[in-house]
Formats: structure tokens, sequence, C-alpha cells
């Protein structure tokens, strides 16, 4: 290229990189073929001084193909200008597809994606690396069986194994598993009819099993599957690319679950496993329901039993309560614990307020039953503030005011006589859902 970026010669192989013959480029400047979002990138290689050093300056690029889509390169060049600013810029580039589909993999790593999303980057990045290779990763479940979770879009599902379980078909997966070490079968000879018949028919003659060992567990958390065009054993080169892989299966399985657990943590109460404030926040603030409910639910007699028998008893009896309120609220409803002794529960969807007193009703007369905690009986008891919501009421996805309306209906129940509800509205104060009755 000149010093503007105007491409005075391309080499034959850019027929086979970007789709059409090298004359086709001569004249074009580099920023007419590059991806708008490469340019920057491009200019400031252009201009950085590496007059009179060995230094190659490599960088990724994209390049629009013949057909329309992105090639991903892996650039490097020389500056061979004078000092005046004459001659030439000499760049040469490669495909990087593997580089740019890591690079791929990393962004959606760091965006949080499922774990299904980052093992179907994985796939695609090995099969770009292995040439006659499709592959599949398949996810070790709690039960033991190994489900597909990524595949190669050319691989036909058949051959993905959706799961390899004890008593699924026969094939190197098996050996690989049991011995945690990779199995290869350079035939297909072994595997059952159906599946032999299906691989001969997309042209796969090998296949290895290599499972995914993560150190500190008993059994693979993964196994990949390579169905081979080409027969044969494995080569080192084979072997150092499938140790990349598993390394970077192991970081996306790893990293899922560390999601999942901050997840959890972020939005779950860690002594009775329900939902928290922010999870009851969040999904307030999503729900779009026409009439809605928050019961804000208190236990009557929890700090006397909890200062007379101590915190482990009390945490006992917590647990045994969120697990009966549990069973008495709706499927679609979302029990909470906010924190010691009180709970909330929102109750979206409603066709009157009866659905919502209804609940509280069912949670009361469940709370009411004593509880037999290491032979000593304890009562409980509940009382509970409902607090209705209409779509157009000012209350709508305020989750603190909604809280604080319920709390008052709450103490309005405890003034009572516990063991009861009441109603954030009254008889003299306007429902916000004037169709209600």
């Amino acid at each position: 290229m000149t010093g503007d970026g105007t491409v005075t010669w391309l080499s034959d192989s850019s027929s086979y990189l970007l789709g059409a013959p090298a004359d086709h480029f001569i004249g074009l400047n580099a920023l007419e073929m590059l991806h708008p979002d490469d340019a920057e990138l491009l200019l400031e290689t252009l201009g950085e001084s590496a007059r009179g050093s060995e230094e190659r300056i490599r960088v990724a690029l994209r390049l629009r193909h013949a057909d329309g889509r992105w090639v991903s390169l892996e650039v490097g060049g020389m500056d061979l200008r004078q000092a005046d600013g004459s001659g030439l810029f000499l760049v040469w580039g490669s495909p990087n597809e593997s580089t740019g589909r890591l690079l791929g993999f990393l962004r959606s790593l760091l965006a949080g994606d499922d774990q299904d999303r980052l093992l179907n980057e994985i796939v695609g990045w090995n099969d770009s690396t292995s040439p006659g290779t499709h592959s599949a990763v398949l996810v070790r479940e709690k039960g033991g069986a190994f489900r597909c979770r990524a595949r190669s879009p050319e691989l036909p599902e058949e051959l993905a194994l959706d799961i390899v379980a004890d008593d699924g078909p026969s094939g190197p997966w098996s050996k690989a598993i049991d011995q945690r070490a990779p199995a290869e079968w350079g035939d297909l000879s072994g595997l059952d009819h159906q599946l032999r018949a299906t691989a001969h028919a997309h042209g796969y003659l090998a296949i290895w099993a290599v499972p995914v060992v993560v150190p500190g567990h008993d059994h693979p958390e993964a196994l990949l599957l390579f169905w081979r065009k080409r027969p044969g054993p494995s080569l080192a080169t084979h072997r150092r690319q499938i140790e990349h892989i598993i390394q970077v299966i192991r970081l996306a399985i790893e990293w899922s679950v560390v999601q999942r657990d901050l997840v959890t943590a972020a939005t779950t109460d860690p002594l009775t496993g329900l939902a928290n404030r922010a999870q009851l926040s969040a999904r307030i603030r999503a729900d779009r329901s026409d009439l809605a409910a928050v019961l804000f639910c208190d236990l009557d007699d929890f700090k006397r039993v909890n200062d007379r028998h101590g915190h482990l008893v009390g945490d006992r009896i917590l647990s045994e309560t969120a697990r009966r309120m549990a069973d008495a609220v709706r499927p679609t409803d979302l029990l909470v614990r906010l924190g010691g002794d009180e709970f909330a529960v929102w109750c979206p969807d409603l066709r009157s307020p009866l659905d919502a007193e209804r609940v509280a009703d069912r949670l009361i007369a469940t709370l009411d039953v004593p509880l037999n905690i290491d032979g000593d009986v304890h009562h409980m008891g509940c009382s509970i503030g409902v607090a209705v919501v209409g779509t157009g009421d000012g209350l709508s996805g305020d989750v603190d005011r909604l809280l604080g309306a319920a709390d008052e209906a709450l103490y309005r129940a405890k003034r009572a006589g516990k063991g009861q509800w009441a109603s954030a509205y009254t008889l003299d104060q306007p429902l916000p859902f004037p169709d209600q009755t």
C-alpha cells in the first residue's frame, strides 16, 4: 500500500481469502475493504513509526469478502516508506478465524452469556481449526447423564447423542467417561448399526471422545465428541489443540457456575432458600399485571421463642415456616424472606382482591398449626398486611411504598389481635381498581 492506504499489489491468495481476483482490489483504498469498526486501528497502525527496525506490527482486522461477509485476518506489516513519506507500506495477512472466534468467546464470557452459548462458541472455534472435524460438547448433569449442550451446525443431531447414559449406545464415549482418558475409534465398525449408517451417510470415518476432567471432581464434567471425516489416530498437533479446547471448556463451565452462584447469592435468602428483597424488587418492577398484591407477613411470637430457645432453634423454625408458606401460596406467587421473621408474597395476575385474601387465609391457617422441633412444640401464628394495586395506581411498581402500605396494614392486624390479616385499603378509601367490588 502507498502511504495513504491505496492498494498497489496483492498476492494471488487474495482470491482464496476474499473471494475475488487480486486485480479487483488494485487501486482501492484499504479503508474501502475494511470493517468500519477497524478503521481507526488501521490508521493508527499505519501512522506508527517502525522505520529502520525489525518490528513487525500485527493486528486483527476484518476485510469484506466478495459475498458480503467479513473475513477475520491476522495482519502484520512493515513500514518501508522513506522519511519524506514516499514508498510503500508492506502488509501481509493470514486467516485468523481461530483467533477471532476465541476473542468472540472471551467477549461472550465477559458479557455473562449462558453456558450453552459459550460452549457453542467453543465448538465453532474448535471446528475452524480442525479441518474435516465436527464436534459436540456434552455436559454432565446431576443424575450422571451427559446431555449435549453444543454441537457443530453441520453435525446431525443423532450424532450429537443428546444423552449418553449407561444404557445408551456403545462407543468410545463410554471408555472415555469410565477411564477419564481420551478414547479414539479409528473406524466406526464398533458402533451400532443405526449410528454407523448415519455417520457414513454424512462422510464420517472416525470418532474421538475426550473427557473434560476438573481437578477434585470424581467424574468428568463434560465430554467432547469429534466426528472426523479423516480416519486414523490423533497427532501431536491434534492433542495440543484438544488440550486448549479442554482448558477453555473448563473455564466456560466454572465461569457459569460462579455466575450462577453470584446470582443466587444476590437474589436468595441463604437460610430458607427463598427469594430475597432484591428479587422481590426486580419482580415488582417488571410485573405488568392489571391487578396484583403484596402480602407483608410477620410471625406473631417468634421473638419470644427465639430468645428462650436460641438462634439454632429459631433458624429451624424459620426454615420450616418457609416450607409451609411455600405450600400455601399459588404457583405463580413469589415468596420472599425480607429478614428476621418477616416474609412477603407477591401475588400477580389477580382476578379480584379476593384472590390475595384467600392466599392470606391459607398462610394464616398453615402457620396456625404448631411446630414440633426436637420434641418441643412451638406455636407461632402469623399476621399479614395486604396491599392490592392496579396498573393505574400510584403505588404500581414502587416497591418501597407498596411494602410500606402493606406494613401499615400488618400493624393494624397485630393491634386487632394477631393471627389475622388486614387490607391496606379501607371502605372509606377508594380502591385503585374502580371496576372491582
